[in-house]
C-alpha cells in the first residue's frame, strides 16, 4: 500500500550548514531576573518571555548542505507554535486537533502527558519518515493522535544567575515555563505536552488515503522539501 518514499527529502525543521549559531554576549535583564541580549529585539523571546538562541535564517538557495541530525531552533519553534508538519511545513487541517505525532520507539507507546520536542507530521509525511529516517526505519517508531498539545517549556543551555556563564553539564536542559530556571535558559527547542492521546494505526491511515493519493502527496512533498 505504501509507495516508495521520494529520495532527498529534507524536513522543514532540519538544520543546514550555512545556518549557524549567532553568538551574542549576554547581559543581565533590566526588569526582573534573567539573561538578555544587549541588542535584544521582540523576536528574541517567545510568548512566555523566555530568551531564545539566535540562529542564521537563510533562503533555501543559500543554506548550504542539509544537516539532518541538527534542528533549526526557529523552524522547530514555528512548527510547534502552529502545529505545522515538521517535514513539509503543511498547516493542520484543523488547528484545534487532533495532531499526529511520530516518535522513535524507546519506551513503548506514546503516553498521556508525554513531553516531546518533535513537531507533528501529516499522514503522507509519516509514510515518508518511516522509510527515510534512520531512527524510525525497521518499525522502530510509535505514533499517536493528540487532541491537545499545550506548551510545557523549552530545551536549552542554562546560565548561572551570578556569572551569566553557561552552567557546566547543562547544555540542553528541559526547563518548564514559569520555573525558577526559566529566566536563565536560552531556548533552542520548544517542548510540548501531549494530551488526549489515542494510538495511531499508520497502516490504517495509509489505506484510508489510498496508494494513488499517497503518490500524489509524495510528489508534492518531494517538490517542497527536496534539496535545491
Amino acid at each position: 500500500m505504501l509507495p516508495p518514499a521520494p529520495p532527498g527529502v529534507v524536513p522543514y525543521i532540519a538544520g543546514w550548514s550555512e545556518e549557524r549559531l549567532l553568538t551574542r554576549p549576554l547581559v543581565r535583564r533590566r526588569v526582573g531576573p534573567g539573561i538578555a541580549y544587549a541588542d535584544e529585539t521582540p523576536y528574541d523571546r517567545d510568548s512566555f518571555g523566555v530568551l531564545w538562541v539566535r540562529y542564521a535564517l537563510r533562503p533555501k538557495q543559500r543554506r548550504g548542505s542539509p544537516q539532518l541530525r541538527n534542528v533549526h531552533p526557529y523552524r522547530q519553534r514555528r512548527a510547534m507554535l502552529n502545529m505545522m508538519c515538521q517535514v513539509c511545513s503543511r498547516m493542520p487541517p484543523d488547528p484545534h486537533g487532533p495532531h499526529l505525532f511520530l516518535l522513535r520507539d524507546s519506551v513503548g507507546p506514546i503516553r498521556e502527558g508525554e513531553r516531546t520536542t518533535s513537531p507533528p507530521v501529516c499522514v503522507p509525511c509519516a509514510g515518508i519518515s518511516i522509510q527515510l529516517c534512520r531512527a524510525l526505519r525497521g518499525g522502530r517508531f510509535v505514533a499517536a493522535w493528540a487532541r491537545r498539545v499545550p506548551a510545557w517549556g523549552v530545551v536549552g543551555p542554562l546560565h548561572h544567575p551570578v556569572t551569566l556563564q553557561p552552567v557546566p553539564g547543562c547544555h540542553m536542559e528541559q526547563v518548564k515555563y514559569g520555573s525558577e530556571w526559566a529566566p536563565w535558559v536560552r531556548a533552542a527547542r520548544t517542548v510540548v505536552e501531549l494530551r488526549g492521546v489515542t494510538p495511531a494505526d499508520l497502516n490504517r491511515e495509509f489505506a484510508a488515503l489510498g496508494r494513488d493519493r499517497l503518490e500524489e502527496e509524495f510528489a508534492r512533498v518531494a517538490e517542497l522539501a527536496a534539496v535545491a
